[in-house]
């Protein structure tokens, strides 16, 4: 099957964290047999003008792990006028198809990730060509109330004419269905994938000069995070337990603030920043954790939360709208948005009962969920589906 991949964010470079989710996904695609490639209008923010007018211009591809990738570089030039840079995206996005299918065919399917601009973009295609298209809507701005009216508007129309809903989880699919005020389109919660590094490596306790034990946070550092609400609940867990750390991995605007919090709480010998990390760095910092917290005040899924489980680690997550789909009574413990006494509660639990987790069933359980083979399967049926659809209508 042919397969047209439009993400609404992407990768620039390899080992960068934004839209790896989607990079992943494509190429497990076409591991499994589909011939995939990937359109992507990559427009610079006039927000960010000392960078804006440096990059890259025009069309340029590329082969990623032999999948064909076409970004169109150029500028958003209307950051403040509605619809003004989605008519942007989508007279970049046109060229690029038109290069595509010149370079390797027509497609059979489009699967856009997120409705803004990618689904903007597959719902014009679709239009113009007949191609049915499919939509995975992973923004966290829906959740936080940042969509503007007109944003709605686009986004309706997205769903609307799209042959699939998908968000990466149930709670997120109650949400779309009641922020974009209609209930008679289905969503369908169709999570991302943990990538196959996590899952093959080996499963040992860890091995550390001390007996301490290690809690690790792996997010942007911005205040959405709730990274300030785990220093203050580690601090009022373990504030005199020299046996006890906390390692927070990341990069962000909120950095100097969360370091002089753990000065403030006298807790800054035992809380260590790792700055920003690689997926390969990711994946080691976990296997040597003894355990994951995520304190997310917003969350459409939570690949961190999944990339732990592939490990073996039993994790501490938020309710924040995703990690409520993906962790199990074995996997860990649940605990409310922002309140600092059960996160604090959560974790003196999970080091007390730390021997009642078990790495192999945590990992097994996360496989059969989340690993390439069960998520494009999924996939591969609900494509087979469509297409099927598609041809009974003609």
């Amino acid at each position: 099957m042919k397969i047209l991949i439009i993400p609404s964010w992407y990768p620039e470079k390899s080992g960068d964290i934004s839209g790896s989710f989607f990079r992943e996904q494509a190429i497990a695609l076409a591991k499994h047999g589909h011939q995939v490639g990937v359109i992507y209008p990559q427009l610079r923010s006039l927000r960010a003008w000392k960078s804006a007018f440096a990059g890259p211009y025009g069309i340029v591809e590329e082969l990623d792990n032999g999948m064909p990738t076409f970004r169109s570089y150029g500028i958003a030039w209307f950051p403040r006028i509605p619809y003004a840079n989605t008519m942007l995206v989508i007279r970049h996005g046109l060229e690029l198809y038109q290069r595509y299918i010149a370079r390797h065919g027509k497609p059979d399917l489009i699967h856009a990730h997120s409705m803004l601009n990618g689904g903007v973009l597959a719902r014009a295609l679709s239009a113009r060509h007949g191609i049915p298209y499919v939509v995975t809507e992973h923004s966290t701005a829906y959740a936080r109330g940042l969509v503007r009216a007109w944003q709605i508007r686009l986004a309706r129309k997205v769903a609307s004419n799209a042959a699939r809903r998908f968000a990466v989880s149930s709670p997120f699919c109650a949400l779309l269905e009641q922020g974009l005020g209609t209930s008679e389109w289905r969503w369908e919660a169709m999570p991302n994938i943990v990538e196959k590094k996590f899952i093959e490596m080996p499963l040992a306790r860890p091995t550390r000069a001390s007996s301490e034990f290690v809690f690790l946070n792996v997010a942007l550092l911005t205040a959405k995070k709730g990274v300030h609400h785990l220093i203050a609940a580690f601090a009022r867990a373990f504030g005199d337990e020299r046996s006890v750390a906390l390692k927070i991995g990341g990069d962000g605007v909120e950095r100097p603030r969360l370091e002089a919090l753990a000065v403030k709480l006298g807790v800054a010998d035992r809380v260590h920043f790792l700055g920003a990390l690689t997926r390969e760095q990711v994946a080691d910092q976990m296997a040597s954790a003894d355990a994951f917290v995520l304190s997310s005040q917003y969350e459409t899924f939570g690949v961190v939360v999944i990339e732990a489980l592939a490990l073996g680690k039993p994790v501490i997550a938020t309710r924040c709208g995703g990690p409520e789909s993906i962790v199990r009574e074995e996997d860990g413990l649940l605990v409310p948005s922002a309140d600092v006494p059960a996160l604090a509660s959560a974790m003196q639990s999970l080091r007390a009962n730390h021997a009642q987790y078990h790495a192999q069933e945590i990992r097994a359980a996360c496989i059969a969920r989340f690993s390439e083979a069960a998520i494009v399967g999924r996939l591969g049926q609900v494509y087979a589906d469509v297409l099927v659809e598609q041809s009974l209508k003609h």
